[in-house]
C-alpha cells in the first residue's frame, strides 16, 4: 500500500470566524486574493408589524475557502475576523467539493451592487442604526456600503455592511 497519499490541487477549507466578524473575514480574505463563499439564505420576519427580508448566513461563523497547499497558510491565519483553520488531527479539514458545489447551487449568492443605485433609499434594519431610512450613496468594497443618514439633525455619512440594509 502507498504511504504518499495525493492531495487535490487546490480545495476548500472551512475557516472559524471571530464572533460577529464574519463580514470582516471575509472582505479581508477576499481583498488577499481569497476565493472566499459564505452561503446565506432569504429570511423573513415580522417585525412592528412589517413583513421585511433579511440575508443571514446559513453557518454563522464560518466562511469556506478555496487554496493550494502551497498558498501562505500564515497570512490566512493572520487576517483580520479570522479565528482559526478548522483542523482535525493537526491538519486542516478539507471540504469535499460536492458539497460547497452543492450549497452553492442551492443558497442565494446576492449581487449587491446591482441591487442599490446612487440616491436609493434603503432602511437599516440591523445595528446600532436600525430602524433608520437612509439614502444609498456608494458600495465601499464588496460587503459594504456608504450612506447618508440624518444622526442629531446632521447629514452624516457611515458604512455598514449592505446585510444590513433592506431596499
Amino acid at each position: 500500500m502507498d504511504k504518499h497519499i495525493l492531495l487535490p490541487e487546490i480545495a476548500w477549507y472551512l475557516v472559524q470566524c471571530k464572533a460577529r466578524q464574519d463580514e470582516r473575514a471575509q472582505e479581508h480574505l477576499q481583498r488577499q486574493g481569497f476565493d472566499c463563499f459564505c452561503p446565506v439564505l432569504s429570511v423573513e420576519s415580522l417585525k412592528g408589524g412589517r413583513l421585511r427580508r433579511l440575508i443571514q448566513p446559513l453557518f454563522p461563523g464560518y466562511l469556506f475557502v478555496h487554496l493550494r497547499a502551497q498558498d501562505n497558510w500564515a497570512a490566512l491565519r493572520s487576517t483580520r475576523g479570522v479565528a482559526r483553520v478548522v483542523s482535525f488531527s493537526g491538519a486542516p479539514s478539507r471540504v469535499p467539493d460536492a458539497v460547497v458545489e452543492h450549497l452553492m447551487s442551492r443558497c442565494e449568492r446576492p449581487d449587491h451592487r446591482a441591487a442599490f443605485n446612487p440616491g436609493d433609499k434603503v432602511q437599516v434594519q440591523v445595528g446600532p442604526f436600525a430602524e433608520m431610512d437612509a439614502l444609498f450613496l456608494a458600495m465601499d468594497g464588496e460587503q459594504r456600503v456608504i450612506l447618508l443618514l440624518n444622526i442629531l439633525n446632521r447629514q452624516q455619512q457611515v458604512s455598514i455592511p449592505v446585510s444590513h440594509l433592506v431596499a
